[in-house]
């Protein structure tokens, strides 16, 4: 009972917030709620310890809703064995606009996972944005699963924040796996990104809390069509 009541909390907290819309679609881990506008080409590369790369690429069919495609390659650098997984179907539809006292609320599917991060699978996602100065942070709570046999099972949920220093630079923090559904895959991450009209590139600094630390590049390209 407890865990769904902090859920809540998370949730909407956020709403307390005023705010503009954003776009991006996830912190390091954590989705937002913001999707793609129409016509835009998003391709993300994750490299991540051990030679794997998890390559996404999204595309905004509408100003709500954006689907994709994911392939993870495990040891694609190093001396082990190439490991190919299926290509995944990713999409994520936008209900409400970040506007006013209304927050951006999503519904989308996303895998496969990659390193020691689990699959989300669908999820729900709340994001609010609010103006401090000339800076922009970005709240979001997200909650997910990836089990679709035993209802209400594997529940987990993620929340942090991003804020956009400039146009070009951000930096962000988030907690994943706060009800610990997954015990082994708890992170405190952080990410610092820049962006090279059209390539954003990001680092990312992932805390277990069995105190393992790994570090994440992720290559983001935008475009238009």
């Amino acid at each position: 009972m407890r865990k769904y009541i902090l859920c809540m909390f998370l949730m909407a907290a956020p709403v307390l917030a005023l705010a503009v819309q954003a776009r991006n679609i996830e912190i390091l881990d954590v989705p937002t709620a913001n999707t793609l506008i129409k016509g835009e080409i998003r391709g993300d590369f994750k490299f991540y310890p051990g030679g794997g790369i998890l390559n996404r690429l999204y595309v905004g069919l509408f100003d709500r809703l954006m689907i994709g495609g994911a392939e993870k390659v495990d040891n694609i650098i190093g001396s082990g064995n190439l490991s190919f997984n299926l290509p995944w179907f990713l999409f994520k539809v936008r209900f409400t606009d970040d506007d006013g006292a209304i927050p951006a609320i999503s519904l989308g599917y996303e895998a496969p996972g990659y390193f020691a991060v689990p699959a989300k699978g669908a999820f729900i996602a709340v994001t609010k944005e609010i103006a401090i100065g000339s800076v922009f942070a970005q709240l979001t709570g997200t909650v997910y699963t990836d089990n679709f046999s035993h209802f209400g099972q594997n529940v987990d949920m993620g929340t942090g924040i991003e804020f956009a220093i400039t146009k070009e630079f951000i930096i962000g923090s988030e907690f994943d796996g706060i009800f610990g559904a997954y015990p082994d895959a708890r992170y405190i991450n952080f990410v610092i990104g820049y962006f090279f009209d059209p390539i954003q590139i990001d680092v990312g600094v992932k805390f277990n809390l069995n105190r393992d630390v790994s570090r994440v590049l992720r290559i983001i390209y935008i475009s238009y069509f």
